[in-house]
């Protein structure tokens, strides 16, 4: 196969293998997931061979025509008549939106099921990814996110997808578990590769669309639903900013602000402040939106109103207390001039051992070294930093540093 093809198949693949799978799904009599995936897979590799030849006009379209036939007659084998009529045979390819890729969603989501199973099964039954590219992602290995797709799709009979995808009130559980891993996917694909690129920048854009269709439907969950939506597009904005025309990964304080995109903090102004209207207590979601809106506020580093996200730290604690959202406490406390409430949070993370091989808290150590002039003390905590995992752009980044 010729490396244009390939490229060609792999964009399909990942644009198109969730939706084909809704439309397998909800508008044929298909019902069993796994005879879904195993259609969708089979017209790609039918698809491989004869495009070999000459690719169609409309490439999208063929592999739609080839589902739709042959799911036809794996109906026809199996005598299924009822189902080969109605809107199966009306359905046009054309017409398949987000709405059918988050009724999958929600069917992906079994409380049964571990966080970690969950983010997996909608990787790949919702974004389209390939096994290798989960495995990339979630820093696992092939043979153990198969296992996983096979264990789960073994434990799931036919009909259930059908069945749980119908409804169109998800109930609150629902809701939050998709919240929970639309924002990891989003995070996922929001991570900076080797390159400077977005990992993934699919990844944000899929889960993006996804609290978009949510909306649509009316779903809130106590504002959390554009509280995320606000987040995510905080986020986004400033994305660009985090690498400079050297192709070097810049702190927060040295990034240009002129490069924040303005008018998707102005959107994501808007969906915070219609959260709030529609909450009546604070979220976890809510307080990072808070959080985000008061840095993309602050017209430099130095004028950020670091006691007022000291004190949104404090209430995020209560409700999220996660030792990275601690961290950022401490930042914030620290940059605020309570520079012995940070010491004094950063000593308690300090017997996590997860902390003990994570570079961050070492720059943020180093960095208050720094500021003492005790450049000795600085230049240890960078040395341990760079002992930690970490890629290519920050390793450049801590060596740069302890230039001091």
């Amino acid at each position: 196969m010729n490396e244009q093809l390939s490229l060609l198949l792999s964009q399909l693949h990942r644009n198109h293998f969730g939706k084909m799978v809704a439309v397998l799904m909800y508008h044929t009599g298909i019902d069993d997931i796994a005879a879904a995936e195993d259609i969708v897979q089979e017209a790609f590799a039918i698809a491989s061979d004869k495009w070999q030849v000459i690719v169609p006009d409309q490439p999208q379209a063929w592999l739609y025509a080839t589902i739709r036939n042959m799911a036809y007659n794996s109906l026809k084998k199996e005598n299924q008549k009822q189902a080969l009529h109605g809107d199966y045979l009306a359905f046009d390819p054309q017409l398949v939106d987000e709405h059918d890729l988050l009724r999958i969603l929600f069917a992906c989501l079994q409380p049964a099921f571990p966080p970690k199973v969950q983010l997996v099964i909608v990787l790949r039954y919702v974004c389209g990814l390939r096994v290798k590219r989960i495995a990339a992602l979630l820093a696992s290995n092939e043979d153990h996110i198969s296992k996983v797709i096979y264990r789960w799709r073994a434990q799931n009979k036919s009909g259930y997808f059908v069945y749980a995808g119908m409804s169109t009130e998800p109930d609150e559980q629902k809701v939050r578990m998709a919240l929970k891993v639309l924002y990891v996917m989003f995070t996922e694909g929001y991570q900076l590769a080797e390159d400077g690129s977005f990992t993934d920048e699919a990844l944000c854009e899929d889960a993006l669309s996804l609290l978009q269709e949510m909306m649509k439907m009316g779903i809130s969950s106590n504002g959390n639903v554009k509280a995320l939506y606000a987040l995510l597009l905080y986020n986004l904005a400033r994305a660009q900013s985090r690498i400079n025309q050297l192709h070097e990964l810049k702190s927060l304080s040295e990034q240009d602000r002129q490069g924040w995109n303005k008018e998707i903090i102005s959107v994501a102004n808007h969906y915070l402040f219609l959260s709030q209207k529609e909450s009546s207590s604070v979220s976890a979601y809510q307080l990072e939106g808070a959080i985000a809106y008061l840095h993309t506020q602050a017209r430099s580093f130095q004028e950020t109103d670091w006691q007022g996200l000291a004190k949104l730290y404090e209430k995020l604690v209560l409700v999220n207390s996660s030792p990275f959202t601690k961290l950022s406490q401490a930042a914030a406390l620290y940059f605020g001039g309570n520079e012995a409430g940070a010491i004094t949070i950063l000593n308690q993370l300090k017997a996590n051992p997860f902390f003990q091989n994570y570079h961050l808290m070492y720059c943020f150590q180093a960095k208050i070294s720094l500021d003492k002039n005790d450049i000795s003390a600085a230049k240890s905590f960078y040395k341990k930093a760079l002992t930690c995992q970490i890629n290519a752009l920050e390793k450049q980044f801590i060596e740069k540093e302890m230039g001091c």
